[in-house]
C-alpha cells in the first residue's frame, strides 16, 4: 500500500518535519509515502493512470488534482469539496452564510459598503499573507495596487484585534484549540511571530464548530474564530494547517492522531 503527500514545490522545505512524522508514522503500518511536488510532476492525470496511489493526502491546496484522484476512485485527505471550498475566503463565508456568524465582507462591485478601519485580504492567501488593514481610502487604495493581480475582498474589522482561536479538527472532531495573541500586529499568526497557549472552548465555540462540520466534513484542518465584543466569529478554514504550534506548545500527537484516522479509513 502507498500514499501520496502531496505539496507545491514553494511550501515542501517548510513542510519538511511534517511530512518526515507522517511518512514515518505511516511506516509503522507498512505502508509506504510517495511525495509529490506538483511542479515537478507536469502530467498528474498520467502519474495518477500509471501509478495510482491508494490514498492522497492533498496538502497542495490544489482542489483539481484532488478531484481528480477522487475520480480515479482514490481516497483524498481533504476531500477535492473542502479544498475548493476552504482556500476561497469568499466562497467559504458565502457556503458558511446562515451557519455561523462572521464579519460582514464585500469584494470589489460594492466596496462602497466598507467602513474604515477595515480588512483588505486576498481569497487565497494563507498563514496571514495577503492580510492587510486599511485606515482610510488612500491606504486601501495602496493595498487595492499590492493585491491587483489576485481577487481579494474587504472585510468589517473585529473590535479584539490581534486574537484569534484556531480548533484543529481530526476525523471531522475537535482534537485541540489554541488561542493566538500579538501585541505588535493585528494578525495574530503564530508564524508570524505570535505568542500562542492551549485554549477551553465555551459551549457556544464549540457549537459553531459543530454546526460547520455538519456542512463540511473535514479530514484534517483548522477552524480559526476571531474575537468582535469579547464574542468569538468565525474567520476561515485552514485546509493544509501547520502542525508546529501544537507540537510546541501541548503533548498532543496530531500527526500520529491523523495517521490513525487515515489507516482507519483505508483499512476499515
Amino acid at each position: 500500500m502507498i500514499g501520496w503527500i502531496i505539496y507545491n514545490e514553494e511550501d515542501v522545505e517548510k513542510n519538511r518535519r511534517f511530512i518526515k512524522f507522517v511518512t514515518e508514522k505511516l511506516s509503522n503500518y507498512n505502508i509506504a509515502t510517495k511525495l509529490i511536488i506538483l511542479q515537478e510532476e507536469k502530467d498528474i492525470a498520467g502519474l495518477i493512470r500509471e501509478h495510482k496511489p491508494d490514498f492522497a493526502i492533498n496538502r497542495s491546496r490544489n482542489c483539481e488534482v484532488a478531484l481528480m484522484l477522487e475520480e480515479a476512485g482514490v481516497k483524498v485527505f481533504n476531500s477535492s469539496k473542502v479544498t475548493k471550498i476552504a482556500n476561497n475566503k469568499e466562497e467559504t463565508f458565502k457556503y458558511l452564510d446562515g451557519t455561523v456568524e462572521y464579519m460582514p465582507f464585500f469584494n470589489r462591485e460594492n466596496k462602497e459598503k466598507i467602513n474604515y478601519p477595515c480588512i483588505i485580504k486576498s481569497v487565497s492567501g494563507h498563514g496571514g499573507s495577503q492580510v492587510f488593514m486599511a485606515n482610510n481610502e488612500e491606504e486601501a487604495h495602496n493595498i487595492e495596487e499590492i493585491l491587483k493581480d489576485v481577487k481579494y475582498i474587504y472585510q468589517e474589522c473585529s473590535t479584539d484585534l490581534g486574537k484569534d482561536v484556531r480548533v484543529y479538527i481530526v476525523g471531522n472532531k475537535i482534537v485541540a484549540s489554541m488561542i493566538r495573541t500579538s501585541t505588535e500586529s493585528f494578525k495574530s499568526n503564530y508564524s508570524l511571530g505570535g505568542s500562542a497557549r492551549p485554549y477551553e472552548l465555551n459551549n457556544n465555540e464549540k457549537s459553531m464548530v459543530r454546526k460547520i462540520l455538519k456542512k463540511l466534513p473535514i479530514n484534517y484542518g483548522g477552524i480559526d474564530f476571531i474575537f468582535n465584543n469579547g464574542k468569538a466569529v468565525f474567520n476561515e478554514i485552514e485546509d493544509a494547517v501547520g502542525a508546529r504550534m501544537i507540537y510546541e506548545k501541548t503533548d498532543i500527537d496530531i500527526v500520529g492522531i491523523f495517521v490513525d484516522y487515515i489507516v482507519e479509513k483505508i483499512k476499515g
